[in-house]
């Protein structure tokens, strides 16, 4: 909440350029132009930034979802036969690596 005192300085300061008449119509005009502008670009700006923070998100569950898989994946490959286990690591290891070349696609590029 802006303090009354802020906004009774500036509600006045807004009064008195008005009063005094320091721009003209098309001064007002191409300032307001620019503000918008302005503002336009900072939302685009801010857009941007939220997509990357939510594209890194999918990207970190993802990774999460596939180490986690990985690790139930090796236990599971524990209660097999010695000649059983090697094969069932190594098809365990290249789904999480399958899996993490799947997740760098949810990344966008910086």
């Amino acid at each position: 909440m802006i303090p009354t005192k802020t906004l009774l300085a500036a509600m006045i300061a807004v009064m008195t350029a008005i009063a005094c008449g320091n721009e003209t119509r098309e001064e007002t005009a191409k300032d307001v132009s620019a503000a918008r502008s302005d503002a336009a670009q900072q939302v685009g700006e801010a857009r941007q930034e939220a997509a990357e923070v939510e594209s890194q998100g999918a990207y970190d569950i993802a990774i999460a979802k596939s180490e986690g898989a990985y690790k139930v994946a090796i236990e599971a490959c524990e209660a097999l036969m010695a000649d059983a286990q090697d094969s069932c690591k190594e098809a365990a290891k290249a789904e999480l690596e399958a899996a993490k070349r799947a997740a760098e696609t949810l990344r966008s590029p910086m």
